[in-house]
Order: structure tokens, then C-alpha cells, then sequence
């Protein structure tokens, strides 16, 4: 087998739900884990990054995540970390040369803020948004989080790595604000990139991946620690997992950013944002209006 299809990324921008209406859908088979990171690991590993999942780091334990049981079905995963690092579009390619690419982006200071309130509800950073961005945090792993925050957000040169290695016909663009207004419209035009039924309906009234906080302080410590996220996705079915964590968390209201901090991350955006729309041939300078 081959893995067929990779949505690479951005965080934050709608990639968990496209792979949950892609794994609904009998022409597909999706990576159990979804977020594989099997093209990412050795710089993921080197970096030194918190992410929680099982560690993909052999093709065995990469197919294992598949049921090659399927007939006639495309095979797909969605590993937000494939946009960021520089090795992963050559190595895609040199894996699958047919292979697809989905890109879906997102206004790059909401990304960013999102991102950040991730892992702030889950323990993993106590450092402001601020104290982050501006550099005036002391945390060890203050260069990490100004990463995943910031330079993650910084989508040209990532972009232009997946055009300089696939042709246009194989990459797909998805613009997070057309996605939410329109979901099942957005997810009629990957079936149909993907050359599946597109008469499939899938359960998109199903949110996922929805803004959530620990109910208490001590949840939220607990939570830090990645072994116990880890415990539980491993000893219970994802079923049960949802139901512990809808116990732990509780529905709120997203904080906002400040004006003044939007309008400094306008300015810093701007150039890469012009790039963007350059290279993709469509104006993103709505992100900065």
C-alpha cells in the first residue's frame, strides 16, 4: 500500500474536522492516529516538542495505522507539522510521487492566538500571549512556543516547498473562512479532488475539535502531563475518552486578543501575507484589514 493523501497542516485551521468528515466517508481510509508526524518524527524528536502521541517512527508501526484490509478505498492522514518543517514536501514526494496534498490556512494572527490557547488550557505553557510574542518570557521553551505560535504562521515559504515539489493539480488550498461558512460545500470539493463519490453525505452538524476549559486548576494541572493524556487514549476507547474529557472540561467563551497586541502581529504578518497572495494568486490581505 501507499498512503494517497496527506493534509499537511495549518494547526488550528480546520484539519481535525476534514479528517473526521474524510474518515466517515467508505471510499476512505483514514490513519487511526491522526496525527501520524511518521515524515516529521526525527525533527519533532530533535527539537524536542511536547507532542503527546504514539511515537510513529518505523514504516511498520506507519501501515499499522491502516486497515489494508479495505478494497477500492484511497488511503489518507492529516499531520499538521508536515507544513512547518523543510524536509517533509521532498521526502512526501519521494515516498509518493502521485501523492495529494491538502493545505488549509487560516488567518495567521487567529491561528496563532488558537494555537496558543490550546496549550494553555492544557497546562503545557503559563507564559502570556504576550510574554511569548514579544520575547520577554524567560521560559526555557520560550523559543518553542514563539515557534509553534508565530513562525508556524508564517506560511510562504512553506507553501512554496509543496508547489517547488508537486504540480498545482495535486495540491488542494482550503481557506479556513470558507470552510466554516460553508463546510459541506468545502467538503463536496475534496471528495471531488480526490476523485471519490462526492454524493456522500457526511455528518458535518458533528463539530470537532471545539474550544474547551478544565474546569478547575488541579484539572488543568493534571492535564499537563502528557504520559496521562497518553494513559488514557491508550487503556480506554476514543468513545470513553470523550466522555472523561467532557466531565474534566467545560464549553467557554474564548478569550480575545487585544487590539493593540493585533495590530503589532498585523504589521509583523503583512509582508509574508503579500507573499502568500502572490504565490496563490488570490488576495489574502483580508487577514490584516
Amino acid at each position: 500500500m501507499k498512503v494517497d493523501f496527506f493534509i499537511v497542516g495549518a494547526p488550528k485551521s480546520g484539519t481535525t474536522s476534514l479528517y473526521h468528515y474524510l474518515d466517515e466517508h467508505p471510499q476512505v481510509e483514514m490513519s487511526t492516529q491522526k496525527e501520524p508526524d511518521y515524515f516529521s518524527d526525527e525533527a519533532i524528536q530533535k527539537q524536542g516538542l511536547y507532542y503527546g502521541n504514539n511515537r510513529i517512527d518505523t514504516v511498520e508501526k506507519y501501515y499499522s495505522l491502516f486497515n489494508v484490509e479495505g478494497k477500492n478505498v484511497i488511503f489518507g492522514e492529516a499531520s499538521v507539522s508536515y507544513l512547518f518543517y523543510k524536509n517533509v514536501a521532498s521526502d512526501i514526494k519521494k515516498y509518493n510521487v502521485n501523492a495529494k496534498i491538502i493545505i488549509m490556512l487560516r488567518n495567521p494572527i487567529d491561528r496563532a492566538f488558537s494555537h496558543y490557547l490550546m496549550d494553555n488550557r492544557l497546562g503545557l505553557v503559563s507564559d502570556s500571549f504576550e510574554e511569548i510574542i514579544y520575547k520577554t518570557s524567560v521560559n526555557k521553551k520560550a523559543h518553542l512556543y514563539y515557534q509553534q505560535y508565530i513562525q508556524i504562521s508564517e506560511y510562504a515559504k512553506q507553501i512554496a516547498r509543496y508547489y517547488k515539489e508537486f504540480d498545482a493539480d495535486k495540491i488542494m488550498l482550503i481557506d479556513y473562512e470558507d470552510f466554516k461558512k460553508d463546510v459541506g460545500k468545502i467538503v463536496k470539493r475534496v471528495y471531488n479532488f480526490l476523485e471519490i463519490n462526492e454524493e456522500y453525505q457526511a455528518d458535518i452538524n458533528k463539530k470537532h475539535n471545539t474550544f474547551t476549559m478544565p474546569k478547575n486548576k488541579l484539572i488543568r494541572f493534571i492535564y499537563s502531563f502528557v504520559f496521562i493524556r497518553n494513559i488514557l487514549t491508550f487503556l480506554f476507547p476514543d468513545s470513553l475518552v470523550k466522555s472523561i474529557r467532557s466531565v474534566l472540561f467545560k464549553q467557554n467563551k474564548k478569550p480575545k486578543l487585544s487590539d493593540d497586541t493585533r495590530e503589532y502581529l498585523k504589521h509583523f504578518f503583512k509582508d509574508d501575507i503579500m507573499e502568500v497572495s502572490q504565490l496563490l494568486h488570490k488576495d489574502f490581505s483580508k487577514w490584516i484589514k
